[in-house]
């Protein structure tokens, strides 16, 4: 692959980060770029990198431009599936802890100990928070499975109580 060819290889996988990091720079000053917008963008700021590849080297042949547009459209391909494909796992697999303390005393509710939540930490840390906390699948599940053997997901923690969600992506 000779340099020119590297050049464009270059380009592809410039064009996905140099897009996000515009993006970044956009969403800083309020404005904001959203679904299939983003896309366009990344588009748009590819074949800008495209053509400034094109002048830079000179080649003119309706064949080179074509191999260098192949080379870079691929390789900017290859890098966003990778990306959405990371995102969509990630995405999948997400889980959270809600608690949120109560201001009146429910009728129905189980005392946890400090025993007892030192064993769950991601409770812990939602009780501690009072707000949401991303977890582990498995520490979710665990965590879900004690509360259901308790009878409850109204919980009392040292004279408060809160209400704990579980919640999936």
């Amino acid at each position: 692959m000779g340099r020119k060819h590297l050049l464009f290889l270059a380009i592809g996988i410039l064009s996905f980060y140099i897009s996000g990091f515009l993006f970044g720079i956009l969403s800083k000053t309020g404005i904001g770029i959203h679904g299939l917008d983003a896309v366009y963008f990344m588009l748009f700021t590819y074949v800008v990198l495209l053509a400034i590849g094109l002048i830079v080297s000179k080649e003119r042949s309706f064949g080179f431009i074509l191999k260098a547009f192949a080379i870079s459209f691929a390789a900017m391909f290859l890098i966003s599936v990778a990306f959405f494909a990371w995102g969509a796992y990630e995405h999948a697999n997400a889980r959270w802890i809600d608690a949120h303390r109560l201001q009146t005393t429910p009728d129905i509710f189980v005392i946890i100990t400090n025993d007892e939540l030192n064993q769950y930490p991601a409770l812990k840390e939602a009780v501690k928070n009072q707000g949401g906390v991303k977890v582990k699948p498995d520490e979710w599940e665990r965590t879900a499975d004690f509360l259901d053997r308790k009878g409850s997901r109204v919980i009392k923690v040292d004279e408060m109580y809160y209400e704990v969600g579980f919640v999936l992506a």
